[in-house]
């Protein structure tokens, strides 16, 4: 069985697991975070000590949720995969899902930036500048929904990041998720939030003392 190390509170686990229980692969979960005194188990499969990580049945270690992702596409049939295998339809998903991973890595550094630092030295600048970007991202994945789905009103792997990535940001802050007015994007979310491998990964709830993130005041 593989297994994953992460947590459902990182946006990157999650969109993993729901992969994983969408193609009804089995896996184990480990929960693991980037902080703290787990930082050097985790450094131990992964240089870079970053979640996801995936360890397959014979040992080996893949990283990076989008390199699992391409992974697990590879062991279900060409017509049940959430990423086109070639062609227009793979790039519009690979292009559409970078779009909505920027949005968030965006949206993280700003969160990063309020926790990490104390107040007087958070740099405004910088702050501004990658809430514009993830605002734009989220606006941009907004406009690009038809329907309710990205590509050819089916299910793929831009829905389910876009939704995983969005319900994250709205859980961190909702009031700039709300100025934002993606109404599209919200619905997506609702309603795959209600679905059995988006509901086998709710996020685990508030990270240990002293390592929640998002804490900002809300303005």
């Amino acid at each position: 069985m593989m297994k994953l190390l992460g947590g459902y509170n990182s946006p990157y686990t999650r969109r993993v697991a729901i992969t994983l229980h969408h193609y009804a692969l089995d896996f184990e979960l480990e929960h693991v975070t980037p902080f703290g005194d787990q930082k050097a188990m985790l450094r131990e499969v992964n240089p870079v000590a970053r979640i996801p990580v995936l360890i397959l049945a014979d040992g080996e270690l893949l990283s990076d949720s989008q390199v699992i992702l391409e992974y697990l596409d590879s062991l279900v049939p060409e017509d049940q995969k959430l990423t086109p295998v070639d062609g227009k339809l793979r790039r519009e998903v690979l292009q559409i899902t970078g779009i909505a991973s920027a949005a968030v890595d965006k949206f993280v550094s700003v969160l990063y930036e309020y926790h990490f630092r104390p107040p007087e030295l958070v740099y405004k600048p910088w702050v501004k500048m990658c809430e514009q970007q993830a605002g734009d991202g989220f606006r941009w994945l907004n406009d690009k929904l038809n329907d309710g789905r990205f590509i050819d009103h089916r299910l793929t792997q831009a829905d389910i990041s876009a939704a995983v990535f969005w319900q994250f940001a709205l859980d961190k802050r909702p009031r700039f998720c709300e100025r934002l007015q993606c109404d599209a994007l919200q619905r997506l979310s609702e309603e795959l939030e209600s679905t059995p491998a988006f509901e086998k990964t709710e996020p685990d709830g508030p990270l240990p003392e002293g390592l929640e993130l998002g804490l900002r005041p809300e303005s």
